[in-house]
């Protein structure tokens, strides 16, 4: 993986610097800026555990879905996720959080294409 790559898996997964590196990495943030800077090779594991987020999130975005689970709507905190049912870590919620905001675009891209909201 390169480090291009896990920037741009963790901005998919709605993750802050701050976030992955706790969530995922186990680490300082420091250090996960430096793997997406280049400036270190990023662990084996680390990359393992964010691409197979990454294809959760694939397989939940193309599955059909039950609008009422937690996992597939976007709440603006990990507290109203949890109080709505959603069980798990904060990196739960934030994968739920990624596979809401593309459901919503699939769900709305034929309106917004007549619309043409788009300049």
């Amino acid at each position: 993986m390169t480090n291009h790559e896990l920037k741009q898996l963790r901005r998919l997964l709605f993750l802050e610097v701050s976030e992955a590196a706790e969530l995922i990495g186990e680490c300082e943030p420091r250090t996960w800026q430096r793997w997406e800077k280049g400036d270190r090779a990023i662990p084996n594991d680390v990359s393992r555990v964010i691409q197979m987020l990454a294809l959760t999130r694939l397989e939940r975005v193309e599955l059909l879905h039950d609008v009422g689970d937690p996992n597939y709507r976007y709440f603006d905190s990990f507290e109203e996720y949890k109080a709505s049912g959603g069980a798990g870590s904060e990196l739960k919620w934030r994968l739920a959080q990624s596979v809401a905001t593309a459901l919503l675009c699939e769900s709305e891209a034929d309106k917004w294409r007549e619309e043409e909201t788009i300049d």
